[in-house]
């Protein structure tokens, strides 16, 4: 009876050894280390707001910064070139800044960016009765196409569609 019950207990042990093994050989996610507060799902990470990446290491805003010459094309101001700064928002991994917006504004103008896209809520950047909204689209690595509204007070309004911003 001793021997059966050792048995017992060694067999259990084993099976509970073997079970704990496999287990573990099947966590997809037990080797994959995710930055910036990722969450590993079946081994890839996934990337809070901001971050990007196979680890969410590197920071979305990164490939939207730096200096753009912009080829403006607008309902009101016409065809206009210039240039403009994106700057990174050091709080906000999800926000940047644009500087010199529409060669116009002394404010620099908040957006928030996604993967390959770039949004401006709604906004007064020069508290002067102005404002301006939009969104643009990333494409490739340095080039961003725009359509954005710049209102006036007295309801005059200044559509600018498919400006081309280019690095």
């Amino acid at each position: 009876m001793k021997t059966s019950g050792i048995n017992t207990v060694i067999a259990l042990a084993l099976f509970t050894f073997c079970t704990l093994f496999f287990y573990s050989c099947s966590d997809k996610c037990k080797k994959v280390l995710c930055a910036n507060e990722g969450i590993c799902i079946d081994g890839v990470c996934g990337c809070q707001p901001g971050f990007e990446g196979d680890d969410c290491s590197t920071k979305t805003q990164t490939k939207f910064l730096g200096t753009y010459n912009v080829a403006d094309n607008c309902s009101v101001t016409g065809n206009a070139l210039y240039t403009v700064n994106i700057l990174a928002d050091d709080s906000n991994h999800s926000q940047v800044y644009i500087s010199n917006f529409n060669n116009d504004f002394a404010g620099n103008v908040r957006a928030t960016i996604g993967l390959s896209t770039i949004e401006i809520p709604p906004q007064y950047p020069d508290s002067d009765g102005r404002s301006v909204s939009g969104n643009g689209i990333l494409s490739g690595s340095s080039t961003i196409i725009w359509n954005y509204t710049i209102s006036n007070p007295g309801n005059s309004t200044n559509s600018c569609n498919n400006s081309v911003w280019v690095k």
